[in-house]
């Protein structure tokens, strides 16, 4: 399985610049950092977004379906007309009907006849799809033969990272195709693959490793690789009960296209993070170093002080975990004690992330001593409480969130062994 890279950290401190810089008084330089760091935390907070592409009837909406893991893109030639179709993740099922001009209108649950009656610019399927938490979907219309109508269709891969173009395997690559995928950015190409589709079709599997012969040689730069898919096998094969099918999804292309979308989509969102890392460190910190002056070195020297009164009090710790989740919290006491205006609620959104963060590390194992195996559920049961204070009101949240912050500090400190008591004896 491939995991996609965390980016908790850079938001984090991409928002901490955008917060600092707010009220600041604009000028060219500002504003341009300000573009870069609020489109770096968009782009980091978002999923991936993969656009799906091709002539009628290459098959580009049953492969959405089947990535999404559910049948919501009508397919055939009788299905609706339909505009670019997003399928998003949602926490509950929802379809947003949507204008370039005009406020969207949201209907409850899948209603993609309807949406299509009010004729939009664009339609978004929310669905609760594990997989849609890092990947969305766009399904583009579909091209005709030599259409150059298209253009204004291809215009809406911009809103995509990367891209798959579906052709079907009875004819695969034609001249036609050929036409419009020319017309897409270098730069998008490099990130698309050119799945072809109905190979589980007796005359095209005949002919497949001809085919594929033929397109991995004509692809040069037009595509990163070439994936066939037999579609329907693929859907038939993790719809079989009890469990899914995993030799036939294997054998019918299913396994080789996800992996192979999901590396895409990764190594996109590792340009990303690259990219946005670079600007933290040569522009957006120093700027905040520089902003925040003797404030911060105050900071510093306040966590720097209570770190010494802890140490003075207690034997030697080595406990790496704690002393990263001290530093995270110390951050955070610093954000808080640097702007007497910071919202309640982002206070505690930043508490409960950092939390959540050291749930999923302590889950990981090997950090902390094995007698405190309780540990992890106190974390887990933190971040629920630390989402529940988000929707209180007064001080008494902020109090109940720092206790919590208090109690688990006290926990890793337990768990953490002792440096004395690992020491080898010595006779006298």
């Amino acid at each position: 399985m491939i995991d996609f890279p965390g980016t908790d950290q850079e938001v984090r401190q991409l928002e901490r610049f955008l917060t600092a810089t707010e009220d600041l008084t604009a000028d060219p330089a500002m504003e341009e950092m300000r573009t870069r760091a609020l489109a770096h935390a968009e782009q980091l907070s978002n999923a991936v977004n993969i656009g799906f592409a091709g002539e009628f009837g290459a098959g580009k909406s049953s492969l959405a379906n089947m990535l999404a893991g559910a049948d919501i893109l009508p397919t055939g030639p009788q299905h609706l007309k339909l505009p670019l179709v997003i399928v998003a993740f949602s926490e509950t099922p929802e379809t947003t009907v949507g204008w370039w001009g005009k406020e969207p209108k949201v209907y409850s649950g899948i209603a993609l006849e309807k949406a299509a009656a009010d004729n939009p610019d664009f339609i978004s399927v929310g669905l609760n799809t594990p997989a849609l938490k890092e990947i969305s979907l766009f399904d583009l219309p579909g091209a005709g033969a030599l259409d150059d109508t298209y253009k204004p269709t291809l215009d809406l891969l911009k809103f995509v990272d990367c891209a798959i173009w579906c052709t079907n395997g009875t004819n695969a690559w034609r001249e036609t195709e050929r036409h419009l995928w020319a017309q897409v950015p270098t730069e998008l190409r490099d990130n698309s693959l050119l799945a072809v589709t109905h190979a589980d079709l007796p005359p095209v599997r005949d002919a497949l490793d001809r085919v594929l012969a033929r397109l991995n040689k004509e692809k040069n730069k037009m595509f990163r690789a070439v994936v066939p898919i037999g579609t329907p096998v693929a859907v038939r094969a993790m719809a079989q009960e009890p469990e899914p099918d995993f030799a036939l999804w294997e054998t019918c292309g299913g396994q080789n296209l996800a992996e192979h979308v999901l590396k895409i989509a990764s190594d996109r969102r590792q340009s990303d993070l690259e990219a946005a890392r670079a600007d933290l460190k040569q522009d957006f910190l120093p700027y905040l170093e520089d902003l925040q002056g003797p404030e911060q070195e105050q900071s510093q020297a306040d966590a720097s002080a209570v770190q010494a009164a802890i140490e003075s009090t207690l034997p030697p710790l080595e406990n790496p975990i704690l002393e990263d989740w001290l530093a995270a919290i110390a951050s955070i006491y610093a954000d808080l004690r640097k702007s007497s205006a910071i919202e309640p609620a982002a206070f505690l959104n930043s508490c409960q992330e950092i939390v959540e963060d050291f749930a999923e590390r302590l889950e990981q194992g090997g950090e902390i001593d094995p007698s405190a195996d309780w540990i992890p559920g106190e974390f887990e049961k933190a971040t629920d409480l630390l989402l529940l204070l988000q929707f209180e009101t007064g001080d008494a949240p902020l109090k109940d969130a720092i206790s919590i912050l208090a109690q688990l500090s006290d926990n890793l400190a337990w768990a953490g062994s002792r440096v004395d008591s690992m020491q080898p004896k010595t006779g006298t």
